[in-house]
């Protein structure tokens, strides 16, 4: 053997740790998320998956991709042309291969966000992946449904939070997953609030790119795209499943055109709020945190934001466990929401059939809208208290980020 090539095991040891453990949890428990699954032979139920497929196989064969539905679940692929294009390699290869990459590609995703976002390296990251898989539901379901959001998640984290070894320029990652389901883009804000702006018009460039490259090869499923002439999905927005703010209205109020804006204009208001405090924890040095409250707003502000959407819970959960420099409110009300948002207790007590939600009670709208209604208080929460900051230390924050230099967070004391 080459004399170079290290013997001693460790780098293979610590890529097993890290990431086989996590891996072989999530082999084992994907054919139990969703109904239809069976752990042998292997054949997990990843119909969202199914749906990419399905889609670009219409591609690939001349057929209009917004048309077609997938068997059984009538599932329609509504992502952007974009997006189409990324997933032609899911049209080859056995169905089994595919799911295996794609839960090995969901697996790499999360614990390299572990991984950048401060989690020990070794056996301790492998362990806290595989508990995060089996404990909180949108890394759970996301996993279940074959879905994109722990991938999107990563290719943010990969340009906010990068390691030495750079992949692309950062702002790329955050363009791509904005092509790919466009709720990123607020990160690509984010970037110019945080004085980065080389990495927000990067971000907004390479967007701009990859939705120009999908007119040119798919003009006409662009046009009705971006001309909002697609199927709207198979549940409203009242459904339990969908926590964002018009989520919140409409279980509320109903409906209406009035309830559907209000819950719009709160979202509006949340991305702002998100933007203003976020920016406070990066520049002072909280950087988990900041880009946590960034990704739930997204969530938040979304018209359907399902659960398994809400994976931007697990940067919040580290922070709000290892990061003793916020206040102990933020991190009480940040736990107790991660934790609330991770066992999505109303799917589990709430009845969520079509049109359940329409014929809910008062306590059970309650339940039902916990996460939005506590996120909306913590992100008012958090706007207070900056608003409440001693008049001399917003200079001083200032002072420190110069002295540090236009590339460095600062690291003020909160």
């Amino acid at each position: 053997m080459n004399a170079g090539v290290p013997l001693d095991g460790r780098p293979v040891g610590r890529f097993l740790a890290e990431y086989g453990l996590p891996f072989v949890v999530a082999v084992l428990l994907v054919p139990f998320i969703i109904t239809g699954g069976r752990l042998w032979p292997w054949d997990p139920a990843m119909i969202d998956l199914d749906i990419y497929r399905i889609g670009v196989h219409a591609l690939l064969t001349g057929g209009d991709i917004y048309s077609v539905r997938s068997p059984g679940w009538n599932l329609y692929y509504i992502y952007p042309p974009f997006a189409a294009l990324l997933m032609v390699p899911t049209a080859f290869g056995p169905i089994m291969l595919l799911r295996l990459v794609w839960v090995a590609l969901m697996v790499w995703a999360q614990q390299s966000v572990l991984r950048r976002c401060g989690v020990t390296r070794g056996w301790t990251l492998g362990l806290v992946g595989a508990g995060a898989l089996v404990a909180i539901e949108p890394l759970r379901t996301s996993l279940g449904y074959g879905q994109v959001n722990t991938v999107l998640m990563a290719l943010v984290v990969f340009d906010l939070l990068p390691d030495r070894a750079r992949r692309w320029p950062r702002g790329v990652g955050i363009g791509v997953a904005a092509a790919i389901k466009m709720t990123p883009a607020l990160f690509g804000v984010f970037a110019l609030f945080a004085r980065r702006s080389r990495m927000a018009w990067t971000s907004a460039g390479t967007f701009v790119v990859a939705t120009l490259v999908a007119f040119l090869v798919l003009p006409r499923e662009s046009m009705k795209f971006w001309t909002g002439q697609i199927p709207a999905g198979t549940s409203g927005p009242q459904y339990v499943g969908n926590q964002s703010l018009t989520g919140l209205t409409t279980r509320f109020f109903g409906l209406d055109p009035a309830a559907r804006i209000a819950g719009i204009a709160l979202g509006a208001l949340v991305c702002v709020l998100a933007l203003l405090v976020a920016r406070y924890w990066w520049l002072t040095g909280h950087q988990v945190f900041a880009l946590a409250l960034v990704g739930l707003a997204t969530n938040l502000a979304s018209p359907l934001a399902w659960t398994h959407h809400f994976v931007w819970v697990l940067p919040l959960l580290v922070a709000v466990t290892t990061d003793h420099g916020l206040p102990v409110w933020v991190r009480r009300v940040g736990l107790a929401w991660g934790v609330w948002i991770s066992l999505q207790v109303p799917l589990t007590v709430l009845p969520y059939t079509f049109d359940a939600a329409a014929h809910y009670t008062f306590w059970q709208d309650l339940v039902a809208n916990v996460t939005p209604l506590v996120g909306l208080g913590l992100f008012i929460g958090l706007f207070v208290a900056l608003l409440r900051r001693p008049r001399g230390e917003a200079a001083a924050q200032e002072a420190a980020l110069t002295a540090a230099g236009p590339g460095e967070p600062s690291t003020v004391a909160v």
